[in-house]
């Protein structure tokens, strides 16, 4: 088993931060890493003279490689470090290409610099970011060797999934003179003798690739220092102040990345203490109801933005103008001269449509093309190719549209001109000017309004969710006071006017909102129908502050499913057995299942009932300067506990002194329990 990692930054270039290479910590990364081979992988360039400097430091093999920006992802494309004044050519044409952060090159030119790419180890972002388009990843499927992800869950995630690549974690490090820590990312891999080759037919065997030395894919290295936990469940135990807490935050520390998110849940960071926290309490859950609210209303928000325009008054008055002047002049037929007879006087103009529709579907079609973080998604359903036709397509159809819109705009002027000259000249009464098609079709959108508002009003129950017993639910109804519209907005503004027209129809209300000052016309939506959110205990009733902390603990867990790793340090601090045992322990149980999770605890229910993975045991001793601390794992079966040093301690013992407070006050309690049964 050899430990590699094939993604190191010694140079800083324009597609990376800036920072000084250091050979010496390079040096000290490779020797306090214990690892077996690297690669030099600098974005969009290859220093050759930097790389001879590099293997004459190090003992261990040292690839060549190069960080190549290809269709909006990272690819690695490592070399064997056979032919490397070719390989430096090459990566100069690739720095020639790419000469800033914002430029990348396609499968074509790559294929074009690099001829032979088969030769080559090719490594893409995967489940990392920028991760990999779809697109881009079929063009070279035969050609990639493994997919590089950043965080244990991700590793396991692709292990498990048979479609997935080969996954691989690499630290992706900036050698500087501040490196001091050693980040717990690299990849152990099946082979004898290290070479581009061996390297290559590895990783194309997930049964080869492991996240620690000993135990393949059920472990990862948490720690530089060796320490390695379960990718399932892992619970640390110790007497107080024992390193249990440091040890946890060591791990936060050291996992943290921009590409790995940690989820750590804090010693009595939930538990609901007095008012204050009532009050948190309380703001947490009206800036759910807010979102809530908001995305619940977006479809209809965009209803009220193109309603909110429409003035009926207005339109109704430009009616009446046109049919009295269309009269007038009717009337005076046998007295018109020879101005008004001109067929222009009474012509009317060419209705001009509006492109804004047909430049969205420009601006999201491109948005579509564009996006790199979901293009994966985005091509499942419909290629980049068909994007850039869609595209193409839609520009041509605004180019002819807008065309044809410019000359109507062009003959309306010279109808404006030439009609203004003749009613100068004439003292008939000229017809009003009027949209006819956009006065019904104002009257159509108004009627639809007025239903979408009633339907609003229907009672509804749109979320219902349970988490472990406990209930969240929003609703939609209607208002039943004027207060309750301020509310809303939690802002001291009346609408006890608007409030009257609130049963008649939706356009009269509207149009009372829009007189309202100081209300802004972006929180019309809100005020049409009234949307509450709770949460609600097994009873049905709202939760007491117990039952809140219960809860908010439920839901830090259940939200770590979208983090790659998940720590909580002594829930029992604030929380009661039976909620443990019950509910956290069951929730726990299932988050390990696809992520690892690390609980510190000295609670029996938590730390033995919950049937964990991997046990760590934490235990303090004072060295000739400073505190020590001393970790020991092993299984919750094993009679033995062992440290990074080979020192052995009793399970038993550490089982009992650390979740039963010892021996005698075990059976003490036992027998206790015994007599009462009886």
């Amino acid at each position: 088993m050899k430990k590699i990692d094939l993604h190191l930054h010694t140079v800083s270039t324009p597609s990376d931060r800036n920072f000084s290479f250091s050979i010496e910590r390079l040096k000290w990364y490779v020797e306090e890493g214990n690892l077996d081979a690297i690669a030099i992988t600098n974005h969009n360039m290859f220093d050759l003279n930097q790389f001879y400097e590099i293997q004459e430091k190090l003992s261990i093999k040292v690839f060549p490689g190069i960080e190549i920006d290809v269709e909006g992802t990272h690819i690695l494309l490592i070399a064997e470090d056979d032919q490397l004044l070719d390989f430096s050519e090459k990566c100069q044409l690739v720095k020639e290409q790419i000469p800033d952060r914002n430029t990348s090159i396609n499968v074509e030119k790559l294929k074009e610099i690099f001829p032979r790419i088969s030769d080559y180890l090719l490594i893409p972002h995967y489940k990392k970011s920028p991760e990999i388009h779809t697109d881009t990843l079929s063009k070279l499927q035969h050609l990639i060797s493994a997919g590089e992800v950043s965080s244990a869950r991700k590793f396991i995630y692709c292990i498990k999934d048979p479609d997935a690549l080969v996954p691989v974690c690499f630290s992706d490090l900036r050698i500087e003179e501040r490196l001091h820590k050693i980040p717990a990312r690299q990849t152990y891999i099946n082979v004898g003798e290290i070479s581009l080759k061996s390297v290559k037919r590895a990783l194309t065997d997930k049964q080869k690739v492991h996240l620690s030395k000993e135990e393949g894919h059920k472990f990862f290295n948490a720690l530089n220092n060796g320490l390695k936990l379960s990718t399932g469940l892992n619970v640390i135990l110790g007497e107080r102040s024992s390193g249990k807490s440091h040890t946890l935050n060591s791990i936060e520390e050291e996992n943290t990345t921009d590409d790995i998110r940690v989820k750590y849940v804090r010693q009595f960071s939930l538990l609901q203490k007095d008012l204050d926290d009532e009050k948190d309490f309380s703001n947490r859950l009206t800036t759910s109801q807010s979102q809530i609210t908001q995305n619940y209303l977006k479809e209809f928000q965009e209803v009220v933005d193109k309603i909110k325009d429409i003035d009926l008054d207005n339109s109704s008055r430009t009616l009446d103008n046109f049919v009295n002047s269309l009269l007038k002049h009717a009337s005076e037929a046998d007295k018109l001269d020879s101005f008004a007879k001109v067929k222009l006087f009474t012509e009317s103009k060419f209705q001009t449509n509006n492109l804004l529709s047909l430049q969205e579907l420009i601006k999201a079609s491109i948005t579509l093309a564009d996006n790199s973080e979901y293009q994966h998604i985005i091509n499942k359903h419909i290629s980049s190719d068909s994007l850039n036709y869609l595209t193409v397509d839609l520009i041509e159809k605004y180019n002819k549209t807008k065309e044809s819109e410019l000359q109507k705009a062009y003959v309306n002027d010279i109808v404006d001109n030439i009609k203004s000259e003749l009613q100068m000249r004439t003292a008939a009464s000229p017809v009003t000017e009027i949209n006819l098609y956009e006065h019904v079709l104002d009257i159509e959108k108004v009627n639809k309004f007025n239903d979408v508002v009633e339907n609003l009003k229907i009672s509804k129950e749109f979320i219902r969710q349970d988490i472990q017993g406990f209930l969240k639910v929003a609703k939609r109804g209607t208002f039943n006071f004027a207060r309750e519209l301020g509310a809303v907005l939690n802002k001291q503004i009346s609408f006890a006017n608007a409030f009257k027209s609130y049963d008649i129809n939706g356009y009269e209300y509207l149009s009372e909102l829009k007189k309202i000052s100081g209300l802004s016309e972006t929180d019309y939506y809100k005020h049409f129908a009234k949307i509450s959110y709770d949460i609600l205990n097994s009873s049905g009733y709202t939760v007491s502050g117990g039952e809140r902390s219960e809860y908010r603990l439920l839901q830090e867990i259940s939200d770590a499913s979208q983090y790659d790793l998940l720590l909580i340090d002594e829930p029992e601090s604030s929380f009661d057995n039976v909620f443990l045992y019950n509910k956290v322990n069951k929730l726990i149980k299932e988050m390990s299942k696809f992520m690892p999770v690390i609980i510190v605890t000295h609670n029996s229910t938590v730390g033995a009932s919950i049937k964990p993975d991997y046990l760590i045991y934490t235990s303090k001793k004072n060295g000739p300067s400073s505190v020590q601390y001393e970790i020991y794992t092993g299984y919750p079966n094993d009679k033995y506990l062992v440290n990074l040093d080979g020192d052995k301690t009793h399970n038993h013992k550490v089982l009992l002194d650390c979740l039963e407070a010892g021996k005698t006050p075990y059976l003490t309690r036992r027998d206790e329990y015994e007599m009462l049964a009886d």
